[in-house]
């Protein structure tokens, strides 16, 4: 995976969420949609605590809106939430 890699998450509703791997404005995996709970307890288990709160104020600021979270250990995230390059 590239460094500039980021994880692409948008809430469709209060109980889903679309997620995807982007980088350099270019999408590098199919989009999935899953449980926002599900988002949310991967990137909580995987991301240093001021990162995961700075992430999930973005991630719920309001439906529809897109937020990214790029850290060193961006591939264990992806492997667990199944994004695949």
């Amino acid at each position: 995976m590239t460094d500039s890699a980021t994880l692409q998450t948008r809430q469709i509703n209060h109980g889903q969420s679309e997620i995807w791997l982007e980088a350099d404005g270019k999408e590098l995996t199919l989009r999935r949609t899953l449980a926002t709970n599900e988002v949310n307890n991967v990137t909580r288990r995987h991301c240093p605590t001021d990162i995961f709160e700075t992430f999930y104020k973005q991630y719920h600021i309001a439906l529809g809106h897109i937020a990214s979270l790029s850290v060193p250990n961006l591939d264990e995230i992806a492997a667990e939430l199944k994004l695949k390059i």
